[in-house]
């Protein structure tokens, strides 16, 4: 059940301070039979928020769990504080500090609430979930202070992102010490795939014991089908329809997908652009501007009637809209980076490429492109892999499954029962 969803806006208001769980002693033993009381910590922005919305669908449903979910609404201060700088030479010279400023301002406004409005050293709450590491920089001093069990969810490593996008920091070994600090003064590490696990353990030292795998995947909306594995067979022009989903729209590789798409693909396929950050070019042919679009509607509308899923990515972790993408019948084409090709499985549900690799992106949308039984092997592929392996069903009640082990202080499983 849900006691609470609420942001820093609102979490001090008589009503929202009325639905959080009573204080407890914090020498009252806890009853096993009990509901696990949990504070979900999450993000308001972007895939932050999907998942925090993920959250809240699946603990309405437990009976176990009494749950609070509680957003940074990011104010201007903070946005301003924890952007990125826009001067290429500052950032890749290491001298953005973009991380270690977010880890710092979300500090600042996270501890006083966690203290405060939210009562975690009151003992209210028997886990308390912090989505991602750089919201962790309280565990360390906070744990010491409550009898709560710590979970944080990681997508990267620092020394990960380093090494993988290639950035460099004039303050790494102060930030991978900050990073361990946090890890180690967890009860559990839920990890977004295997890649970030062997990191945590092997670059961290974290026991593999206390790591779980918790895949973010999006959950299938009541009524959305995926598309028929064949087709775009069916179709009267046969014109294949490319999509691309992304508001980071030079980030994610907008700006080369649509160069590629009008220098060669123009008159036989169309490009369904889903951005908000995508500058409308009207003058392109055979591409539709679907600009900001809502989640549902991408889900139950635009994804279903496209054939094959495009974003050459430069700096992604997981890609939860390639996951996305697969259950609704999608094959993908994207970058060969970090934890993507857990979720797109190479020359299986689709392609993976070197990331700043004009050719071989043009060489790997050409395949499935002229040859229309790949598609559809493709597209057979992904829906199959979604079901069984990025079953958000699975995943979600896993990670709140662990969560109920780690308060009642048994050991956590690395993985669901149906999944290797």
């Amino acid at each position: 059940m849900n006691r609470l969803v609420c942001t820093n806006l609102d979490v001090a208001t008589p009503a929202s301070q009325a639905a959080l769980p009573p204080p407890r002693a914090a020498s009252s033993p806890r009853d096993p039979s009990a509901t696990t009381r949990v504070l979900f910590v999450n993000g308001a922005e972007l895939g932050f928020a999907t998942t925090g919305r993920t959250l809240q669908h699946y603990t309405a449903q437990r009976d176990d769990i009494e749950a609070v979910h509680f957003s940074i609404a990011m104010p201007r201060w903070l946005r301003l504080a924890t952007a990125d700088c826009p001067i290429r030479s500052i950032k890749y010279a290491g001298l953005d500090l973009h991380v270690l400023r977010q880890l710092f301002a979300t500090r600042r406004i996270l501890e006083p609430l966690l203290r405060g409005p939210l009562g975690v050293v009151q003992h209210r709450y028997d886990v308390v979930h912090i989505m991602t590491q750089a919201r962790g920089m309280t565990i360390p001093t906070l744990r010491r202070e409550t009898s709560a069990r710590w979970v944080v969810n990681a997508d990267a490593t620092v020394i990960q992102f380093e090494r993988e996008f290639g950035f460099r920091n004039l303050l790494s070994r102060r930030h991978h010490a900050i990073e361990r600090d946090i890890y180690h003064a967890c009860d559990a590490v839920a990890c977004a795939s295997r890649w970030v696990a062997d990191s945590v353990v092997s670059e961290y030292g974290l026991p593999p014991e206390r790591t779980f795998l918790h895949m973010p995947c999006a959950r299938r909306l009541p009524g959305a089908e995926p598309r028929r594995a064949d087709a775009h067979l069916h179709r009267a022009d046969r014109r294949l329809r490319l999509v691309f989903v992304g508001n980071a729209w030079r980030r994610k590789g907008g700006p080369r997908l649509l160069a590629w798409h009008q220098q060669r693909w123009a008159d036989r396929a169309e490009l369904h652009i889903c951005s908000a950050e995508a500058p409308v070019d009207r003058a392109a042919r055979n591409v539709i501007w679907h600009g900001a679009t809502a989640h549902d509607k991408l889900i139950r509308e635009i994804l279903p009637a496209c054939d094959l899923f495009v974003m050459p990515t430069r700096e992604d972790t997981f890609l939860i809209a390639a996951q996305e993408a697969h259950t609704m019948g999608l094959p993908v084409v994207t970058s060969r980076l970090a934890g993507i090709p857990e979720v797109v499985l190479h020359d299986r549900t689709g392609l993976l490429c070197p990331r700043g690799d004009d050719h071989a992106f043009i060489v790997a949308i050409e395949r499935p492109l002229n040859d229309a039984s790949l598609l559809t092997r493709f597209s057979a592929a992904a829906a199959e892999h979604a079901r069984l392996n990025l079953n958000a069903d699975i995943w979600h009640n896993h990670l709140l499954d662990q969560i109920v082990s780690l308060a009642n202080h048994r050991a956590v499983k690395f993985t669901p029962r149906d999944i290797p």
